[in-house]
C-alpha cells in the first residue's frame, strides 16, 4: 500500500537538453527503473529504508538500477553527507557443509565499487576469497572505477525520525511499535479458525452403523458372500460412539453448533484500524469503510487525508534521493557508455500526484469563473490539467478557441475597416 501510494505512477524526469532527455527515457524503459522504484518503496516500508545503487555491464549498453533492503547495507555519513555505502548479498549457500558465500560491495564517494567475496557460514562473514572462486562472481572486478567521480548509491529512509534512535539518519519501518497489535490480530484470527474447526457439523451414530454387515455377523453365523448393506464412513462428518441402537429413540443425532464469529471479527477489525492509524494510514486505503454509494474525488481525498499526509512526507525523502541517484546515473552513463548526455543539465523530477480531481466539481467551478468573466481559456485548461507543460496548454487553448469560432477577426475591426492616417 505504501509503495502504491508513493508511486501511483512513474515519476516524471525532465532535463533541458534534448539528447539527455532521450537517454533518460531510454534508461527508464530498458532498465525497468519504475519497477525497481516500486520494489524499493515496498522494501523501505518494511525495513525502514532502502538502498538504490547503479551497476553496469558494458555489453548491455546502459546502466542498471537495483534496490537493496536496509538490513543488507551500512551507510556512512560525514557532516550529514553520505560518503560511503557497504552492501552485501548471499550469492551461494551450500546446504551440506553450511558454507555461505557473500558478495561485499563498497561504494565509495569517488565512483569506485570495491568488491570482495567472503566465505563464511550463517552467522559469520568469514574470510576473503578470490572472486573467481565461484561462477556467480567470476566476472566481477575487484575495483571497478566508473569515472563518474560521485557516489553511485543512495540511502532512502522510509520516514523519519527513528523512534529508537531519534538522532540517526536511519528511517523507521511502518511496522515500528505495531508488533504487539499484530500479535493480537494473529491470535484473534487464530481463535476464529479454532472455533470454526470445533463447531463443524457432526453426525453422531452408533459404531455398528459404520461397519460392514458381514464383518459384524459373519463370525457368529458363518454367513459368507457379498454383504447385504454398508454405511459410508465420512470421517470428517460422522463420529462413531458405543450406542445401543435398539434402546435409543433417535440413534442418529446431528450436532451443528453455532459459529460465534461476529464478535471476534469486530475485535479483528478494531485491531486492523488501530494498526493502520499507528502506521499513518486511513482505513479507506486498506478497503475499510467504503460501503455505500460512490464518492466524489474530493470526498475520497478528505477521507484518506491521513494516508495522503503520510505519503507526501515519504515522497519528500524519495524526491531528494531520486535527484541524487539520477544525477549519478547521468555521470556514470557519460563516463562509461559515452552516450553524449550532459551530466550538468538542469534536472527536474516531479513525483506522481495521488489526488484525483472531481470532474463534476471542476466543471462547475470553471463554469462559474467563465460566467463571471474572471478566467481566460488557457487558465481554464491549466486548472483542469495542472500536470501539462506550457506548450501543451497553449495548444489545447488554441484548439478550444478554434472550435468555438474565436480565432477570426473582431467584428469591430470589420466595421471600422482601414483607417488612413
Amino acid at each position: 500500500m505504501s509503495a502504491a501510494l508513493i508511486f501511483a505512477d512513474s515519476p516524471t524526469i525532465t532535463v533541458d537538453d534534448e539528447r539527455t532527455q532521450e537517454r533518460i527515457d531510454e534508461i527508464m524503459q530498458k532498465a525497468d527503473v519504475f519497477n525497481v522504484l516500486l520494489r524499493g518503496a515496498e522494501l523501505a516500508s518494511v525495513y525502514g529504508g532502502v538502498f538504490l545503487k547503479w551497476y553496469w555491464d558494458v555489453a548491455n549498453g546502459f546502466p542498471r538500477l537495483a534496490a537493496v533492503p536496509a538490513d543488507a547495507g551500512m551507510p556512512e555519513w560525514q557532516g550529514g553527507k553520505l560518503t560511503r555505502i557497504t552492501l552485501w548479498q548471499i550469492v551461494r549457500t551450500d546446504e551440506q557443509s553450511g558454507t555461505v558465500w557473500r558478495l561485499e560491495e563498497e561504494y565509495t564517494g569517488d565512483g569506485h565499487i570495491l568488491s570482495k567475496l567472503r566465505k563464511g557460514d550463517a552467522g559469520n562473514l568469514g574470510s576473503v576469497a578470490p572472486l573467481d572462486a565461484i561462477p556467480e562472481t567470476a566476472g566481477i572486478s575487484a575495483d571497478a572505477n566508473s569515472g563518474a567521480g560521485v557516489l553511485l548509491a543512495v540511502y532512502v529512509p522510509n520516514i523519519l525520525p527513528n523512534r529508537q534512535k531519534p538522532y540517526s539518519n536511519f528511517g523507521r519501518s511502518d511496522y515500528a511499535g505495531l508488533y504487539g497489535l499484530l500479535d493480537a490480530l494473529d491470535e484473534a484470527y487464530s481463535g476464529i479458525q479454532r472455533e470454526s474447526r470445533f463447531t463443524k457439523t457432526t453426525v453422531i451414530v452408533p459404531a455398528e452403523y459404520l461397519r460392514r454387515r458381514d464383518d459384524i455377523f459373519s463370525a457368529s453365523s458363518g454367513e459368507t458372500g457379498a454383504p447385504r448393506w454398508e454405511f459410508s464412513n465420512e470421517t470428517g462428518v460422522f463420529t462413531a460412539l458405543d450406542i445401543d441402537s435398539r434402546n435409543t429413540a433417535s440413534p442418529i443425532n446431528v450436532v451443528n453448533p453455532e459459529v460465534r464469529a461476529a464478535s471476534r471479527l469486530s475485535v479483528c477489525e478494531n485491531l486492523v484500524r488501530r494498526i493502520l492509524a499507528l502506521s499513518g494510514y486511513a482505513p479507506q486505503s486498506a478497503g475499510l469503510d467504503i460501503e455505500g454509494s460512490a464518492e466524489s474525488g474530493t470526498a475520497l481525498t478528505i477521507r484518506e487525508r491521513k494516508s495522503m499526509r503520510t505519503t507526501e512526507t515519504k515522497k519528500t525523502y524519495w524526491w531528494h534521493a531520486l535527484q541524487a541517484i539520477m544525477r549519478a546515473g547521468l555521470l556514470l552513463d557519460a563516463a562509461v557508455f559515452h552516450s553524449g548526455v550532459d551530466p550538468d543539465a538542469e534536472l527536474s523530477i516531479e513525483m506522481p500526484s495521488n489526488s484525483q480531481p472531481d470532474i463534476e466539481q471542476m466543471a462547475q467551478t470553471l463554469e462559474q469563473l467563465e460566467r463571471a468573466g474572471a478566467v481566460s481559456t488557457i487558465s481554464k485548461v491549466r486548472l483542469l490539467h495542472p500536470d501539462w507543460a506550457e506548450e501543451k496548454l497553449a495548444e489545447e487553448a488554441a484548439l478550444i478557441r478554434q472550435e468555438r469560432g474565436m480565432t477570426g477577426e473582431s467584428p469591430l475591426d470589420i466595421m471600422l475597416g482601414d483607417v488612413e492616417k
